[in-house]
């Protein structure tokens, strides 16, 4: 990878072959990875970091949601509208 060999592989009996690249080794970006088999093969390899939202996250997030809704929907009744027009007497 980028030049400097990362391991070894055997093809089966159709050609097909894969290898592992340990992920602590690798900083984020683009690589070039070769297979030398006969004719060299050329790719980019993209290290990319991935990040997720863990559950207590979303949970917060549905929560805040309904909130929401439930207060657009109850508007009226929670805060009370005034006119604007004068009142009956």
């Amino acid at each position: 990878m980028d030049g400097v060999p990362s391991g070894e592989v055997t093809a089966d009996n159709a050609g097909a072959y894969s290898a592992a690249v340990a992920s602590d080794v690798t900083d984020v970006g683009r690589y070039q990875v070769q297979a030398d088999c006969g004719p060299v093969y050329t790719t980019p390899l993209d290290v990319v970091l991935v990040s997720q939202s863990t559950g207590a996250t979303t949970t917060l997030l549905v929560i805040v949601f309904f909130v929401l809704i439930g207060l657009l929907i109850y508007r009226r009744r929670l805060l009370p509208v005034s006119s604007s027009g004068g009142g009956r007497r």
